[in-house]
């Protein structure tokens, strides 16, 4: 009887001790898997470059050759809003933005269409204006409106070497209507 007991004894120390290892595997493997599902930080990227509309630019007024007065206006625009988004590359960051516009008819408008000219500008770090393109928003109104909104979807792309990322919030983009000197200081008059 002695020897079963010890043979019992003797084979319950084993089963034991074969869970204790079961454990101490199971715990190796936990934490194996917890190495292998740490994430190592992908590369953050800077924050876009900041896309705005120039506040003595937003406005433009067409007279035609006439005195600027509310009775010889052709029509005028705003531009309302702009939002954009970028992606870094490895050449450069993209970016992407939506511009918004409301154009009026004036008294003196001939017909249903009209344009104005705008700019957008990259601007370095500096102040420096790095590229400035010049393009024309084409503006319809329908027969019975004076008024219009008008979305324009762009890009531009900024050149940054990979090695100077860090610089792209540093830069800007720029917009604004391309005002005449006597359109200028209109929009500077006229609140």
């Amino acid at each position: 009887m002695k020897k079963l007991l010890c043979l019992l004894c003797l084979t319950l120390a084993f089963s034991l001790n074969a869970c204790a290892l079961d454990d101490d595997d199971k715990d190796k493997k936990e934490k194996e898997d917890k190495k292998e599902k740490v994430v190592k930080p992908k590369e953050t990227l800077p924050i876009c470059p900041q896309v705005a509309i120039v506040r003595d630019l937003e406005v433009i007024r067409d007279y035609g050759n006439e005195k600027p007065a509310p009775d010889q206006l052709v029509a005028q625009a705003l531009m309302k809003s702009v939002d954009g988004q970028c992606e870094y590359q490895d050449n450069g960051v993209d970016i992407k933005f939506d511009l918004s516009f409301v154009a009026g008819k004036g008294p003196r408008l001939g017909g249903l269409h009209t344009s104005f000219p705008y700019f957008i500008a990259i601007v370095d770090p500096a102040g420096k204006i790095v590229r400035k393109e010049r393009m024309t928003e084409e503006i319809g109104f329908s027969s019975d409106s004076k008024l219009t909104d008008r979305a324009e979807s762009l890009h531009v792309f900024l050149p940054l070497p990979k090695e100077q990322r860090q610089q792209g919030p540093n830069y800007q983009v720029l917009t604004g209507f391309q005002l005449t000197k006597e359109q200028l200081e209109d929009s500077k008059t006229i609140e």
